[in-house]
């Protein structure tokens, strides 16, 4: 009809006439909105957090007016490779809605396990598994990159010095070299019906399945592919 209202501006304008009774079935719409946010939101990040982690703490920002209006808010994670603890950027859809309504600010606080060193560990030592203790606490107080597990970093090579006691990162230790540069290797070289063995030293450092740069013992620089310790694969 010619100059009615919207539906919800009628709801509105009658809302304004019925006074306190409106306005407290309003807030309770909102409110059971909210919590809804919250349980999603929450639900979200007690996925991503590691199997022996609890969650601690969850601060939920204040919601633009977009998602405060959805009934059916679905929260996904803006960066889901990270570990969702600390500081944490929530995008929220409606329902099956492609469009993104807005994002959250949220503060996941969360007890789990980390790795720290039993003993000073020296650059280059190879990561045993004596050499590293299991502690417990906040994982939002943690350093970004932490090692949470011990088998992320067993077997790996020490890129720096690490105190006793210290917090693993991830960024302190880096695959294991099997050739080093400067140092002596056995190069194969095969090809298509032959097999040849001879000496050369390593250019580069690297670990298994890394290309480095070789001198064979004629003086001839080549590329080889890391196959085992000290040992090059030449392919013709």
């Amino acid at each position: 009809m010619k100059g009615s209202l919207p539906l919800h501006a009628l709801f509105v304008r009658r809302c304004q006439s019925l006074g306190v009774l409106c306005c407290l079935f309003l807030s309770s719409v909102a409110g059971a909105q909210a919590d809804l946010l919250q349980e999603r939101v929450r639900a979200l990040v007690e996925q991503r957090l590691p199997a022996d982690s609890r969650l601690s703490d969850l601060i939920v920002g204040q919601p633009a007016a977009r998602i405060r209006a959805c009934a059916e808010p679905r929260p996904y994670l803006v960066h889901p490779r990270r570990l969702a603890v600390g500081r944490v950027a929530v995008g929220v859809r409606c329902a099956d809605q492609e469009e993104v309504l807005g994002f959250l600010q949220v503060m996941v606080g969360a007890q789990g396990s980390y790795v720290v060193s039993a003993r000073k560990i020296e650059a280059g030592e190879i990561i045993q598994a004596d050499m590293l203790v299991s502690k417990r606490g906040p994982l939002q107080e943690l350093p970004k990159g932490s090692a949470l597990r011990a088998d992320q970093v067993i077997g790996r090579q020490a890129a720096r010095s690490i105190e006793r006691g210290a917090v693993l990162a991830l960024k302190a230790v880096r695959e294991r070299w099997l050739v080093e540069r400067n140092r002596p290797v056995v190069l194969r070289a095969q090809g298509t019906g032959f097999s040849l063995t001879r000496e050369g030293k390593a250019l580069d450092n690297g670990g298994l399945g890394n290309t480095v740069r070789v001198v064979s013992a004629d003086g001839r620089m080549l590329s080889a592919q890391v196959i085992g310790q000290n040992e090059l694969l030449l392919r013709y």
